[in-house]
């Protein structure tokens, strides 16, 4: 009885409405966090048209049969510093005086890097990149007219030398 007579406090004062209302304000807070993620960050590995894509990826392919056709294979060899990179190619033709290499990051095509390699000697050529501090590659070289390509991996923790060849699916090697 002798807590009837003690005066009440009011709502706002009490510890649990707020611990209650709590959780569902954190979760809409994350929510607008989540959404300005969303619309801030590009969406790279994601396609419009995947039909027209599908039908590019065929085109490409026929790149990497021409390069098989001319027997074009190299090596790339990283710097120590990651600031420039040396080509060594075989080949069943002549080779061009420049080609365009292309150092793809698999997620984040602002990373991407596109540079004219020179030839410094015969099947040798030399490029200038920029260092970056990520830890996967995929590395392209190509003629300047796109008539062929080779590729490979480069991992720069692991190796500095990466083997560049024509990507064919499995059945056609």
């Amino acid at each position: 009885m002798q807590d009837s007579k003690k005066p009440k406090r009011p709502w706002y004062k009490e510890p649990w409405p707020w611990l209650l209302a709590a959780g569902p304000a954190i979760v809409v807070v994350a929510g607008f966090y989540t959404y300005k993620l969303a619309a801030d960050t590009d969406d790279a590995l994601v396609v419009d048209d995947y039909y027209k894509e599908g039908k590019e990826i065929n085109l490409q392919l026929k790149r990497d049969e021409q390069a098989t056709r001319l027997g074009v294979e190299a090596q790339a060899m990283f710097s120590p510093d990651h600031k420039a990179v040396r080509l060594m190619l075989r080949s069943k033709v002549a080779l061009p005086d420049t080609l365009t290499l292309h150092l793809l990051h698999p997620t984040l095509s602002k990373s991407d890097q596109t540079v004219l390699a020179k030839r410094i000697g015969e099947g040798m050529y030399e490029a200038a990149i920029a260092p970056s501090a990520a830890g996967h590659w995929y590395v392209r070289l190509e003629d300047p007219k796109a008539g062929w390509r080779i590729q490979g991996e480069w991992k720069p923790q692991q190796n500095p030398v990466v083997r560049l060849d024509p990507m064919l699916p499995e059945a056609d090697k």
